[in-house]
């Protein structure tokens, strides 16, 4: 029986011969786990840096919470003014919606703000009465195209260098479709659909130095979050030699009261637009998402804003140097071919009249291709600095506009030098 056991069950020695085998047969080759080695200590490492960034990121967290370097509503995403718009939709804001061009002045509108009055008369002009379309007979008619420059915010209506020529010139009227926030893109607009049809025998495009901001521009607060103008408008695309409509595509002022279809419709094509300016995302909740978008802003701007020695829009291989460009030459040549006498004239800035003594001004270039073009600018910069000069840069100006001191010299100077100028289609005085 034992001999029998003994021949059925294997000796201790074969068992641990056989046990041998099967360890060998699973021994792990020494290069395998070198891998599996570096494997586990790279895991290792790769835990703690992102435990540190984690940890970094929370305390820097906390500590925006704490002290923030920059206040939480200068954080992208902005405010949204919709309180603005509304006031807008309801027709009680200066500026009112506008299909074609955006806005214009708001018709037969009345307001005092900061001591001047502003009246606008039924077609949306800064005047105190209605025009007849066609000019009384033996009256020099001028209409005077442009922005706020133009519109001569801050100062009252007799004190406006365009209502001073007419001061100045008996027989003579000087229509102001001068509108706040314009580019020359809508003042041409204005002129095609509104100011022709008033027969002026001079028409004055008026060209405020930064309005090249705008031609490349659909929706204000893009350039300025804080503007309170609200609203869409048109512009002009590069198309061959020439120019093509892209048309104002907000048919109700309704639809600006919501930024996602401002962001979604007017973005495309605006060189100024920023993805998420105005809307909310998923992480916005954490103050160091939001600093760190709101650097990327920044540094997006830095190609685009004027800067103390820069303008980078007056680049000549620019889009905005060319569009703007081509807006004036045709602005002009459309006048020309109504019968009437065009006369670009380039309004200077503070800016601009405290840079007059550095040297060649940025813009100096756009001018002398005007020139080249047929169109050539009255600069209004050198004698308005030659004011500032005698007279202090502060008498110059109220806020950001003109005083009256500034519109007088503006329009004592465009006295003299434009009769000769117009004689071809218009005599004023």
């Amino acid at each position: 029986m034992f001999n029998y056991l003994q021949a059925q069950c294997p000796s201790p020695s074969r068992v641990t011969s056989s046990s041998s085998v099967v360890a060998d047969e699973r021994r792990v080759p020494p290069e395998e786990i070198d891998v599996r080695g570096t494997v586990a200590l790279s895991m290792k490492r790769g835990g703690v840096v992102v435990a540190t960034v984690m940890l970094a990121m929370i305390l820097a967290e906390l500590g925006l919470r704490v002290w923030s370097p920059i206040p939480v509503d200068r954080l992208i995403p902005f405010p949204y003014n919709e309180e603005r718009v509304r006031r807008i939709v309801n027709g009680e804001a200066s500026l009112g919606f506008d299909a074609d061009l955006g806005w214009i002045p708001t018709p037969a509108h009345l307001r005092r703000e900061a001591g001047v009055m502003y009246h606008h008369n039924r077609e949306g002009l800064r005047a105190d009465h209605d025009y007849p379309l066609t000019p009384p007979p033996g009256t020099e008619r001028i209409a005077a195209f442009g922005d706020s420059f133009t519109y001569c915010a801050e100062v009252s209506l007799e004190d406006c260098w365009v209502a001073r020529l007419q001061q100045a010139w008996p027989q003579s009227e000087t229509l102001d479709f001068g509108v706040p926030g314009y580019g020359p893109d809508q003042a041409w607009l204005r002129y095609q659909r509104d100011g022709r049809a008033y027969h002026p025998c001079a028409v004055l495009i008026d060209y405020f130095v930064e309005d090249i901001d705008r031609v490349v521009n659909r929706f204000r607060p893009f350039i300025d979050p804080a503007d309170s103008v609200m609203m869409s408008k048109p512009r002009f695309l590069l198309d061959g030699d020439g120019l093509r409509l892209l048309p104002n595509p907000t048919t109700d002022p309704i639809f600006l009261s919501d930024p996602r279809y401002v962001e979604g419709t007017l973005g495309d094509r605006d060189a100024w637009y920023f993805p998420g300016i105005f809307i909310s995302q998923p992480f916005d909740s954490l103050l160091l998402e939001r600093l760190v978008r709101t650097a990327a802003y920044v540094e997006s701007r830095a190609s685009l804003e004027r800067g103390q020695e820069s303008y980078p829009f007056y680049d000549e291989q620019g889009e905005a140097f060319e569009v703007a460009l081509r807006i004036l030459v045709q602005f002009a040549a459309q006048v020309r071919v109504d019968g009437a006498t065009p006369i670009v004239i380039v309004l200077p800035g503070k800016r601009d009249l405290m840079a007059a003594q550095d040297g060649p001004p940025p813009y100096e270039p756009f001018l002398e291709r005007l020139a080249a073009s047929g169109v050539h600018p009255i600069d209004l910069t050198p004698v308005l600095a030659s004011g500032a000069e005698q007279r202090g840069i502060d008498q110059m100006f109220m806020v950001t506009h003109y005083s009256p001191a500034g519109n007088q010299i503006v329009a004592d100077y465009l006295t003299q030098v434009l009769p000769p100028l117009m004689a071809p289609t218009c005599q004023p005085g």
